[in-house]
């Protein structure tokens, strides 16, 4: 990565944001580690994915939002993924829906699809001689095809059958404007070297690594990219974390102008959810960690017509999306999804 230096983040505190938020959905069985990991809205649809822990075994937390109300769903899932972390989903229309599910007792992992009748259940790897490993992301495009994403690799479904692609980066998380236009980000590691935040882009034919101007100091460890949003060809945002000799996370923050990205700095703490409203403003939720009293803090940041605020919150979010119809947004905290409302 190029020598730069980030241009600070000036943030003003929105107190007059306090308080607009309500819980829309709450999944019981917290005491048992119930937790939801993930959340995306498509029009009149949307869906929430994570988990439960019961005693010995994690079940599948599906919900979906009809455009009236959230309900769980757990007859329409396959018994093949009703036992699973749920830990990202997309979707691109109310027939094309994606889940990674992933089996933590040790058995097979895989995608939950559904289109738009029933869900079903594909295993990892395209046929029995892929030996790839489990997806960590999962985005869905058009009407039909889906992107799936690993150590390394990536794998295309345009409706019928997949295709693997060997990736210069391992992905976290990734975004498209089209099947022309998709954006992975997450991290790179060489040799015993730490690692470094990394972002590649699909054009179409070939994945390729686009260079980012460094942000991170030499004594840093474990830095990655964790999300990213795609705005316009010449707006795409990308943030992640690194972590410090003391413990302490540090955030980075990355914006593309269509031709080089950009460094901004944030003040302090870990990203955990990036994205933007039906109104244009980009949302930004986080956690500051202090390995003392008083621990964690949270935080909710808005970026709109060139300028920052702060969205007082005592709430650990961890997934963002823009909520169907309204200048919404719905965000995950622990097993709670909650609504906000800029003004």
């Amino acid at each position: 990565m190029s020598p730069a230096v980030a241009e600070p983040v000036e943030v003003a505190t929105a107190s007059r944001l306090e308080g607009r938020r309500r819980t829309v959905y709450r999944q019981k069985g917290l005491a048992n580690g119930a937790a939801l990991l993930d959340i995306v809205a498509n029009g009149r649809d949307a869906w929430a994915v994570g988990e439960r822990v019961v005693v010995d075994y994690h079940e599948s937390v599906l919900v979906h939002w009809d455009g009236r109300q959230w309900r769980r769903l757990v007859k329409e899932l396959p018994q093949r993924g009703r036992a699973l972390t749920l830990s990202k989903v997309d979707a691109s229309a109310p027939g094309n829906v994606w889940v990674v599910a992933e089996d933590q007792e040790g058995g097979d992992s895989g995608l939950l699809r559904f289109d738009g009748r029933r869900w079903s259940f594909i295993p990892d790897g395209i046929d029995e001689s892929d030996e790839t490993e489990s997806a960590q992301e999962v985005i869905a495009l058009g009407d039909d095809q889906a992107w799936s994403f690993g150590e390394r690799w990536a794998r295309h479904f345009d409706g019928r059958s997949w295709v693997k692609y060997e990736t210069p980066i391992s992905t976290n998380a990734a975004s498209a404007l089209s099947p022309q236009d998709i954006w992975a980000v997450g991290a790179v590691t060489k040799d015993s070297s730490p690692s470094e935040p990394a972002v590649a882009h699909f054009d179409g034919r070939a994945w390729q690594r686009t260079p980012l101007p460094s942000a991170v100091p030499a004594d840093m460890f474990d830095a990655q990219l964790t999300a990213v949003l795609t705005v316009a060809v010449d707006d795409v945002w990308a943030v992640g974390n690194y972590q410090t000799a003391d413990s302490r996370y540090r955030p980075l923050l990355y914006r593309w102008n269509g031709t080089g990205w950009r460094a901004l700095a944030l003040k302090e703490g870990k990203p955990t959810g990036l994205a933007r409203d039906s109104g244009g403003t980009v949302w930004i939720a986080g956690d500051v960690v202090n390995p003392d009293p008083p621990y964690d803090s949270y935080y909710l940041l808005t970026h709109a017509d060139g300028r920052w605020s702060q969205v007082k919150t005592e709430l650990p979010l961890t997934a963002l999306t823009q909520a169907s119809g309204g200048r919404t947004l719905w965000g995950l905290a622990a097993n709670e999804i909650v609504e906000f409302r800029k003004d």
